[in-house]
């Protein structure tokens, strides 16, 4: 990823919060949503660098306008991209990628949903919205397209994981967020004890990531 483009995701990630708290109170909308394991299409075994270049090539562009995804655990989400049949197709495919901390993987997420440059009212309140038909459509245009694709030969090792675990983890680790959301309301309210209530943490790479819980507030 280039310099621009993490400096956009850097910029997402610290603004769409705050303007999901806006929205909220304002009309009952969102800026930030959640990355649902019925999403989940599969894992790359490579750089998120390296992915984006294959998104690009197949023809996917960034979407920088969609909302900030994240993750049941806590992962949020490190690249936004859309294919279309045309610039105006009723319909787009929506892929969102979750680099995996500690590991060159990536966690590859997709739906299928109304275009937003189309059908702005229908894609933001998630009419037509198709996890289904976005997985298969993800996993069909990036296994086996060509040599230098994802086909765990010649190309990029990928797997498709779909054990029980797998799902559980993403759903049991919300409980961190639950108890530190908790010990910061709790300390918030004690004198001489620090609290800024923060619904966000840092990685050990510097970047941001918003809690789940955001994503549930009205």
């Amino acid at each position: 990823m280039g310099y621009r483009e993490d400096a956009i995701n850097a910029v997402r990630r610290s603004l769409l919060p705050q303007l999901h708290y806006l929205f909220a109170g304002s009309f009952d909308g969102y800026a930030v949503s959640h990355t649902t394991a019925e999403e989940y299409a599969l894992t790359t075994h490579c750089s998120e660098e390296r992915l984006e270049e294959i998104l690009e090539d197949l023809g996917f562009s960034r979407n920088p306008i969609a909302s900030l995804k994240v993750r049941m655990d806590g992962n949020t989400s490190e690249g936004s991209w859309v294919w279309r049949e045309s610039p105006l197709a009723d319909h787009q495919l929506h892929i969102v990628l979750h680099e995996l901390e500690d590991a060159a993987k990536v966690d590859v997420y997709a739906h299928w949903e109304c275009s937003w440059i189309r059908h702005p009212y229908k894609h933001y309140v998630a009419r037509g919205y198709d996890a289904e038909a976005g997985v298969e459509l993800a996993r069909r245009w990036l296994v086996n397209y060509d040599d230098d694709r994802l086909n765990g030969s010649r190309g990029i090792d990928y797997e498709i994981d779909t054990t029980a675990s797998r799902k559980a983890s993403e759903y049991l680790s919300l409980s961190y967020y639950q108890v530190e959301e908790t010990l910061a309301s709790v300390t918030s309210r004690l004198p001489f004890v620090d609290g800024d209530g923060s619904l966000g943490s840092s990685r050990d790479d510097g970047r941001n990531t918003v809690s789940p819980l955001l994503a549930d507030r009205d």
